[in-house]
């Protein structure tokens, strides 16, 4: 098996898984057939009985092309869209990209299997946080408002401080100053009178 054929029949694999997914979410358990179609144009008739059978038993897919009536301008432009770029291709250049990239359909299976085996974790640690959220919600508006409190503090002090260096440190440096102003000139004016008298008495 080549690998054009390998894709082939992943991609029709990729469907039928798809298709019953859909038909047992919206009909619940089906019956799985013994006989199972092997050629493609079986397949392809076997899928296509499928949609009709699901068309048939919901309104899902009337919806969906109800959609697109609706829209048809959009899905019109998409599809011109589309077929300009098939047009530019001819089939080997179209047979070379779907064998380029079966690879990455397998990829891309294995690594959905694979999050699909993993068990979603226990939400009994979410559970207890959704319990503690209120009170951590209330230990930080707690903390919030002692640490208004401190900046409050921290502003009074630094006023505070600036306070008393003005008046007890700055205050008595200008005070002892105008002092030792006043009393260099009481000396001064003492020992002009002293003089004068002096001179008086020698006189």
């Amino acid at each position: 098996m080549d690998d054009y054929e390998e894709a082939v029949l992943f991609t029709f694999a990729l469907l039928e898984s798809r298709l019953d997914r859909l038909e047992y979410i919206l009909s619940g358990t089906k019956k799985q057939s013994d006989d199972k179609p092997k050629s493609f144009p079986e397949r392809i008739r076997k899928l296509e009985k499928s949609l009709q059978d699901l068309s048939a038993k919901t309104t899902l897919l009337n919806d969906v092309k109800d959609l697109l009536s609706k829209h048809s301008d959009l899905v019109s432009e998409l599809s011109q869209a589309n077929e300009e770029e098939d047009a530019a291709l001819d089939a080997a250049q179209k047979s070379a990209i779907v064998v380029e990239r079966a690879t990455g359909f397998a990829t891309a299976a294995s690594q959905l299997k694979a999050l699909d085996d993993q068990q979603i974790p226990q939400t009994d640690g979410f559970s207890k946080l959704a319990k503690l959220r209120p009170r951590i919600a209330e230990a930080e508006d707690r903390h919030l408002r002692q640490a208004l409190q401190i900046s409050s503090l921290r502003k009074r002090s630094g006023m505070l401080t600036t306070r008393v260096k003005q008046v007890h440190l700055l205050g008595q440096a200008r005070c002892f100053v105008e002092y030792h102003e006043r009393i260099k000139k009481a000396q001064q004016t003492v020992a002009r009178a002293e003089f004068k008298h002096k001179q008086e008495e020698e006189g």
